[in-house]
Parts: structure tokens; sequence; C-alpha cells
């Protein structure tokens, strides 16, 4: 009997060491490599209590849990001090000076396995709204940011990460419980900062959208402003609103401007989380990320029930008082809520759909046109407006919003018929049209980089000649890509709707 009963302690020990190995499996990566590695569990445990500290920290009563692992911090920084706003710039080219030529790939929590012949069967057996599904609740709807030597990048899986950018290693991993985020992380003097809620409805929100608008996202969930510290991911300060927080803000001077989908504006105090004024619109803000030019912040709301509200809003830096209202009466569902405008030496360009023929609630009802607006961004005044493809599209029930880059005077705009569109600023001249890169929409600004554009397609990045729109190269994943990438030195940088964070060198692409 004594030998039967040393037999199944051991036997016991061995199951609890298993399941124990289970557990903490996943978190070696973190100290080795953005990879998975295998190795005993005695080494696994003794790395992981020596090795990372855990904040537990209560914000407006509510516990947010950040996870950091300083040993991952890189040996030299590159890139900005600060990071103040969607696309880097307002013209949005996120290119960043420095000697950087890294390749790794770094999965995220929740992650799609690197299996697109899984992903597409998925796809075809569910639905081809699984991907956006997935995207929008689990993946990443944004792209990256970096300063510093750290990439930031938010994923919908609830989760706000630090990686370093020579090597994919994750140096803080911030969970922020009850909501997510679809900002681009934006970092001010050692803070960093990311709005709080995501795409999601309640029952009488989701019935207002379908009958012509409705706020967007009230009270379903945690929403509102997150600040943390941008080394370590510890939560500093918390600002809880009514409605999502979705479109990335604007910094200016350590000031952050950014709204929210119930159509308010906020000015607030990076350092403190002090709110300095607020200013209301009746509409929707949904993922019009906004801009900023000469002392006027500029932001895009969709309609609200019961009438089209659709609008681009101007109101001044220092009081949030109105500089200009352009009213869009034309905008199809969320479209000016939902795309990211570019400015450029006084020129705002927004892309959206518009003119719709049919009627709500069911999209497949609908056609609409992809509307290029350009405008003063002074005065608000409608330069021109213009059709840039001869095509009709169905509304997508998740975004509907066409984001322009601006490049000496040049304006690359992705188009509902899987083109690149190249445009004259000033007179809106179609200058070329790139051949259809994906048989879908595109969305994503392109990056200009050295007379290229880089643009992510689906599952390949493309590179274009931008004086002509050619093909120069393509590089091909096992991701689904559908947001701006970055370019920091010689790599690039991309996150991915199936929860990956990946760089690669240029030399290897093109």
């Amino acid at each position: 009997m004594g030998f039967d009963l040393k037999e199944s302690v051991i036997a016991i020990i061995i199951v609890v060491l298993l399941i124990m190995s289970g557990g903490i499996g996943f978190y070696l990566g973190k100290f080795s490599s953005s990879k998975t590695y295998v190795t005993t569990v005695i080494k696994t445990m003794s790395v992981i209590k020596q090795n990372y500290t855990e904040y537990n920290v209560y914000l407006d009563g509510i516990e947010f849990f950040d996870i950091f692992y300083p040993q991952n911090l890189p040996n030299s920084t590159i890139g900005p001090k600060n990071y103040v706003m969607f696309g880097l710039t307002p013209n949005r080219d996120p290119v960043i000076d420095g000697n950087l030529s890294a390749k790794w790939e770094t999965p995220l929590i929740g992650n799609f396995e690197q299996n697109l012949t899984l992903w597409n069967e998925l796809v075809n057996d569910i639905g081809k709204s699984f991907g956006s599904a997935y995207r929008q609740a689990t993946g990443i709807a944004v792209g990256p940011t970096e300063a510093n030597g750290i990439v930031y990048v938010a994923s919908d899986a609830g989760w706000i990460y630090g990686i370093n950018v020579f090597n994919g290693k994750i140096i803080f991993e911030l969970y922020t419980p009850g909501t997510l985020s679809m900002w681009e992380p934006l970092i001010w003097n050692g803070i960093g900062l990311v709005g709080l809620g995501g795409a999601m409805f309640d029952y009488q929100q989701g019935a207002l959208n379908a009958f012509g608008g409705g706020h967007r996202g009230q009270y379903t969930g945690i929403n509102g402003l997150l600040a943390f510290n941008a080394t370590s991911g510890k939560p500093l300060w918390l600002i809880l609103t009514r409605a999502q927080a979705m479109p990335t803000g604007v910094i200016v001077n350590g000031v952050v401007y950014w709204d929210t989908g119930d159509g308010t504006i906020y000015a607030t105090n990076i350092s403190d989380g002090k709110i300095l004024w607020e200013y209301h619109y009746d509409g929707s803000g949904n993922m019009a990320s906004l801009d900023y030019y000469d002392g006027i912040v500029i932001a895009g709301f969709s309609q609200s029930y019961p009438m089209n509200m659709s609008a681009i809003v101007g109101v001044y830096a220092n009081n949030g008082s109105l500089a200009y209202i352009i009213k869009l009466p034309f905008a199809t569902t969320s479209s000016a809520g939902d795309a990211v405008m570019a400015v450029w030496k006084g020129y705002l360009v927004d892309g959206i759909l518009g003119f719709q023929e049919g009627n709500l609630p069911i999209l497949s009802n609908i056609n609409s046109r992809e509307v290029l607006i350009v405008a003063n961004a002074t005065t608000g005044k409608i330069i021109y407006m213009m059709n840039i493809t001869n095509m009709t599209t169905h509304p997508s029930d998740t975004n509907n919003g066409f984001n322009p880059e601006i490049v000496n005077g040049i304006i690359y705009q992705p188009t509902i018929a899987g083109k690149i569109v190249a445009i004259n600023i000033s007179n809106g001249k179609i200058l070329w049209a790139s051949q259809q890169l994906t048989k879908g929409w595109l969305q994503a600004e392109p990056t200009y980089y050295n007379g290229m554009l880089f643009i992510p397609a689906g599952n390949t990045i493309y590179i274009l000649n931008a004086s002509n729109g050619k093909i120069i190269a393509t590089y091909t994943t096992q991701f689904i890509m559908r947001q701006q990438l970055i370019i920091v030195g010689n790599t690039v940088i991309e996150t991915s709707g199936t929860n990956w964070v990946f760089a690669v060198p240029i030399s290897e692409i093109l």
C-alpha cells in the first residue's frame, strides 16, 4: 500500500506540474524571444518570479492589471520622443528616421495562428463578416505607433502592449477590463494614452442606428480615456465617459484633444488628466481620428437619430469654441464618423461614402458612391468634391471611411474599387490609378517612403511607384492587414487583424 501511495503522489505531482507549465508557458516567450520556447517548469517559474513586475491599479474603482518585463527594454532608443496623432503627422505619413533593420513576429494574446487556409475556410463556412467580427473583438483594428525604441499596439482583445522595436520582445502588457481600444496609442513625455470602448451596441443603440443613426455605443462597457506609464505600462489616470472613445486623439503642447460616440470633443491636460473644456455636437464619432491645423482641432461625426447630422467639425483648441461645421447630409450611414481625414498646407481632405440610393435598415438595399471632399482647413469651406470611381457599393456594417494620405500636394486615396488613386490636391485632377490590388475595398492610408507607396491589402503589402502607380514589389504574409503600416529606419512594422505584430526589413520586401 505504501508503494502504491508513493506512486500516486508522484503521479499527482507530475499532473500538477504539467498543468502549471501550460498556464505559465505562454509567458516564457516574453523573456527569450517573441517566439514560443519549451523549457523545464522549474526554470520557467524561476524566470517569472525574478523578472517581471505586476501592477494592480484601481482607477475610479476599476482594477487595471499590468505586467512589466524590464529585461526586455531596449538598450538604445530610436524614433521620436513623442507620437502625437494617428499616422504621426497631420498628412498621415508615419515614417520615422533612424538606423533600424529588424525582423521579428510577435503573437499577442488571443491571436489567430498563421494559417490562412483555415482562416479562409472559417470565412467561407461562417460568413464573410467573420473576419471583421474577429478583428473588431479580438484582433487589431489600427496600426502601431513607435517612440523611444518601443512599439505600441492596442489590441481589441483588451490589451495594450509595449514591444521592443529591435527584437519584438514584449516589454509590458496592460489589461483593460470590460473594454478594448481602437486608438493608435499616443505618447507624450513618458505618458501613453489610449481611448477605451469598441464597436459594440446595446439593443437600443443598435435600433437607433438601424433607423437612421443614434449616438454610438453609450453604456456598453468601460468607455473613456486611459493614461499609462509609457515605459512600464502602469496605469496612471482614467476619465470615464458615457460613450466609446474610438477615434484616435491628437496632442498639441501637452493637451490631448479627443472625442466620443455621443459627439463630445474633450481637451485634457495630459500631466494630470484634468478636463479643460468640452464641446458637443449632435453626431457620433466612430473611427474618424482627429486632426489639427493652425489652432483648430478637426473631428468627423456621422449621423444621429432621427436626422442625418453627418459633419466635419472644427473647434478652436484654446477654448473649445466653434470654428466651423462642414455639413455632409449626403453621407451614408457611419462614413463621416469613420474616415480618418488628412491635412496639408491648409487643405483638408476626407474620403466617405455618400449620395446613397435605397433605404435603411438593410445595408444590401443601399448603393453609395465614394466621395472625396477637399475643404479649406481654416474656414471649413468646401473647395471641391469628386466621385473618384465609376462604381457604387453597399455600405459596410463596420467601417465606411476611406483614409487619404497627402504628400507634396498629391492625395493618395484608397478606393472602393480596390485601387489607389493619385490626385492633384489643388485642382482635383486624377494623375493615375493603380491596378486593382484587392477584390474588396482599400481603406487604409498608404505610407509614402522614398518615392514609393507601401499599401497593406489583405495578406499582401504592395509597393507602388508613387509617380505612376506601377507595382514595384509585393510581400506576402500569413496575416490579414487592414491598417496603415509604419516605417522605422529601414524596417516596416505592421499589425494584423489576426492579432500579430511583425517587423520586416525593407530590403527583404523590395
